[in-house]
């Protein structure tokens, strides 16, 4: 009776101690994210690219912060733990990629560039010769005309 009774607890004990927990974590949730997050952030570089002014720019911002959080919220906890370092590496190039068409899309709208030729015209300024007489090609913009 004992001999039977330790053989089925070493049998229990074995049956118990070598079960595998599955330790594989199911990354698909993960990935699905990843492709959100890939998708927005291209599609929001863009729309800050085209921006035609500083509150279109700012809705844009918004709207991007808006919606990754919503992401970022419609999965489980620590669902971002599971991303591979690939897809980490490649959210974070996408991210200053953001960052950097934001940061200069507000800044060319801030302070446009005007070509000078623009600002002044080669005939709104008035030449005098040394003799004290209007040059030919200014005379119709000369005072007292």
């Amino acid at each position: 009776m004992r001999n039977t009774s330790i053989i089925i607890l070493l049998g229990l004990i074995c049956t118990l101690g070598c079960t595998k927990e599955n330790k594989t974590k199911d990354r698909s949730e993960a990935t699905d994210m990843f492709h959100r997050i890939c998708k927005l952030t291209k599609e929001y570089s863009e729309k800050l690219n085209n921006a035609p002014d500083s509150s279109a720019w700012a809705a844009a911002c918004s709207e991007y912060e808006d919606k990754l959080d919503k992401i970022s919220f419609s999965y489980p906890p620590d669902t971002d733990l599971l991303l591979t370092e690939g897809q980490n590496d490649t959210i974070h190039a996408l991210m200053k990629d953001y960052i950097k068409a934001r940061d200069g899309r507000i800044h060319d709208i801030m302070y446009p560039k005007v070509e000078i030729d623009s600002l002044v015209n080669a005939d709104s300024v008035i030449s005098i010769e040394p003799a004290g007489e209007v040059s030919q090609a200014d005379a119709s913009r000369s005072p007292g005309n």
